[in-house]
Formats: structure tokens, sequence, C-alpha cells
């Protein structure tokens, strides 16, 4: 199983016999089960580098996080919460994890699990937390109807980390605010260019924005006839899949745009993926680009094939489906022996009011292949092998320029020659010409 590209990782809101799973998107075989973490928070199952998989507990503020190749949680820590999260993202290199309680988002250095800061932006509760593909920036959704755009290194980098209490905290400004949702956001989607691509959004008020993260424009408002509830990009970005309320997936292209912002969708005559009897709650496409993934509340994880718009497979479960998405093949799944690259650390639930620095030293056992590994002698003996070889090569060079040389003489001195002979012959040409005239004239 180790040689598949891309799983399916799912959770369900029914948690007796596993609180997320692995799949072989290709034959529905579950590869692996993660078990003792409860019901799983929707828009909180995330992996941590290629190490960790995490999940926040639906009824607890306890965040749970197992090695990849173990069923068990991490053993001797406890990631307990401020509070409850309704959302829960980190970092694709696993360095930072941000947090949605309440309106507030929080956000840690999970090596040192040290509080950086706290935002208080949203007017309502947080729902939606998401990082750009190269980690620099991260996105936040809320019942408020609003989306931010926000810098990590901005928030992150405090330079009165000394004198920040609790209620001074979160006073940052985003990069972007996005307030054209009447009704909360149900789901983002972010290209995979990051700031230089669009952010999607979609939400109950029945539109769909689509804005460009580079100049912070709305691009396109698609407007349906029916609430939205999930949506997502393929893998060429050419089209997006919105999932709603009722059930149903409607494929969007983006290589036709229309000449207004503003677009109403036919829902008659739109590309459909109609099979689930209940409200998309997950969506997500394959590397390859033909198969769609979704997730509904009717218990059920359809895989689609996308030109036929056809279910070519069904992975039931107990529950509705909370969280579900395609991800790399990790190798460490199927590996006994867990070496972990990334230290984890138990989270702070306070930001720190001390004049204490925190020094971490960090060990990290990442050895680059790119230098081939070699002893001493072999070193030695290549370095005189090298020196010889560079002698033997400028020896080369230097036969080599002189016979250019000896080239470009004879190429000079032999268009010279011909341009001599050229203009003689025109001069003689001419002297005849001329000889020719005189005696007619005569």
């Amino acid at each position: 199983m180790s040689t598949l590209l891309e799983v399916l990782v799912t959770t369900d809101s029914n948690n007796t016999l596993w609180t997320g799973s692995i799949w072989d998107p290709h034959t529905g075989t579950n590869l692996k089960s993660y078990k003792g973490g409860g019901t799983a928070e929707p828009r909180t199952l995330s992996f941590i580098g290629s190490d960790y998989l995490a999940a926040v507990e639906k009824t607890k503020p306890i965040l749970h996080i197992w090695p990849l190749n173990s069923h068990q949680t991490v053993q001797g820590m406890r990631f307990i919460l401020p509070g409850k999260a309704g959302t829960f993202a980190f970092s694709p290199d696993g360095a930072f994890c941000i947090a949605g309680i309440d309106e507030k988002i929080y956000l840690w250095q999970i090596a040192s699990g040290n509080l950086l800061t706290i935002i208080n932006r949203h007017y309502q509760k947080v729902v939606l937390l998401k990082f750009t593909p190269d980690g620099r920036y991260f996105v936040s959704a809320a019942e408020d109807g609003m989306v931010m755009v926000w810098s990590l290194a901005t928030v992150a980098a405090n330079p009165e980390a000394e004198l920040v209490t609790q209620t001074t905290a979160g006073q940052h400004d985003p990069i972007y605010i996005f307030s054209d949702h009447s009704l909360p956001v149900a789901d983002l989607c972010i290209s995979k260019t990051g700031m230089h691509g669009r952010l999607c959004s979609v939400s109950g008020d029945r539109t769909c924005k689509i804005y460009d993260l580079a100049s912070g424009e709305m691009l396109l408002n698609l407007v349906f006839d029916v609430p939205l509830s999930a949506i997502t990009l393929d893998i060429l970005e050419l089209n997006i899949f919105v999932g709603t309320m009722e059930g149903k997936i409607y494929q969007i292209s983006l290589t036709n745009p229309p000449r207004s912002r503003d677009l109403m969708i036919n829902t008659d005559s739109s590309l459909v993926f109609n099979a689930h009897k209940s409200m998309v709650t997950c969506l997500s496409v394959s590397l390859n680009g033909e198969t769609l993934m979704s997730g509904s509340n009717d218990e059920r994880v359809l895989l689609w094939h996308i030109p036929s718009r056809q279910p070519v497979r069904t992975i039931k479960h107990k529950g509705p489906i909370t969280n579900a998405y395609f991800t790399t093949n990790y190798p460490a799944i199927y590996k006994q022996e867990f070496k972990p690259s990334i230290i984890l650390h138990s989270l702070e639930r306070s930001l720190e009011s001390s004049d204490e620095v925190t020094e971490l030293e960090v060990l990290v056992n990442k050895k680059i292949n790119f230098w081939p590994a070699t002893n001493d002698i072999d070193y030695e003996q290549n370095s005189v092998a090298t020196e010889n070889d560079n002698k033997i090569q400028e020896t080369k060079f230097k036969e080599e320029l002189e016979n250019l040389k000896k080239i470009n003489a004879n190429l000079y001195s032999f268009a010279i020659q011909k341009e001599v002979h050229s203009i003689v012959n025109v001069s003689n040409n001419v002297g005849k010409k001329k000889k020719n005239r005189s005696k007619m004239s005569t």
C-alpha cells in the first residue's frame, strides 16, 4: 500500500469504531484507523508535517494527536486548549498551529508550546481557518460573514511580547477583510499558488465569492438558488465544485468568465453530481484530476468519475461525515519504527507576561543526500584523482584553444583572399565596360 500516491482521510460523528481513518481510494480498503479521540470536530482534522495526525474533540477542549503509524494517541502528553475549538489548522511545515475558539484566533508555536498571540477581530464565532500552501499566510472566516487574510510573520512577531496581556492582545491588522457574505461562511478554498492565486468562499446566503489574493479584489460572484455548504478546486484550478445543503454538487467552469462580475447560476442546465440525500459537508479532488470525493450528512463518502459525473465507489460510515479529503500517501503510515522530525510540546493556555525569553534548541534529524557520503581515505583518493583529471583537462583545453586559434587565422586569411579577388574582378569588369563604351562611341 506504500506505493499509492494519495490516500483518503475521513472522520464521522460516530466514534464507536474509530475517530479517524485512512482509506485506499482505488479499492475502498481501510488502511489505518486512529482511536481514542472521541468525535472529531468538523474542520479540525489536519496533518502535522508528515509525522502526526491531529483532530479536536467535539465535546471537550482537547486536541488529540496520533503518530501516523499508531492507532493510539501520543502517550505522556495532553494538549488542552483554552476553550472548545470550532476549527483548527497546522502550517504545512508543522511549525505553527492556529485555533478558532469563539470569536478569537489563538496562535501557537508547536515545538515550544508558546502561545504567541490571540487575535480578536471577528465579531462572531470563527468557523474556518486555513493556511496557504506555502505556510506564510492564513485565512479565517466566521459566522459574521467576514473573511480575513493574515500574514503569519506579522502576527507571530510581536515586538512588545513582554507587555502583552490578555486584554491588550489581538490588535493585529489583517492584509484583507472581505465582508461580502450576509450569512455565516460555510467553506473556503485557496489556490495552490497562495497569495498569487485565488480565494473561494461559499455561504448559506447562496453565493460563491472568488477573490484575487494578489490585489484583494472580487473577481466573480456566483449566485445560486440553494444554500451552499462546501467548495473545492480541481487540480488545474479550471473548475470549482460547489456542494449544497440539499445534497447536489455543481461543477462551474472558470475558463469562460462572464462579462459582468455577478453571475446567476442556472442549476437546471449546470453540470450536477446528484446522489447524496443530505447536505454535502466535504469536497476534494484527487491528484490526477479525475476523481471527486464528497462527504455528506447521509453517512456516505462518494467517489465520482468527474468526466461522466457518475459515482464509482461508496464508503459507508456510521455517522454524518465531519472531515474528509485527499492527501499524499505518507511513508510513516506503514513504518514500524517511528522517528518524527517534528517536536511536540504541550500548548500554553495563556499569554506569557514575564520578561523571560524561552530559549529552544531544536534538534532535527534531517540528512541531506545531495553529496555522497565518503570517508577520509576515499576523500584523499578522490582529491588526488580529481587533481590529475584537472591537469589532463587543462592540457586538453590548451590544445583545443591552439587548434581554434589556427582555424580562426586560416578562416580570416581565406576570407581576406576571397574579398580581394572579388574586388579585383569587379574592377576588371568595370574597366572592360568602359572600353566597350569608348569603342562604340568612336
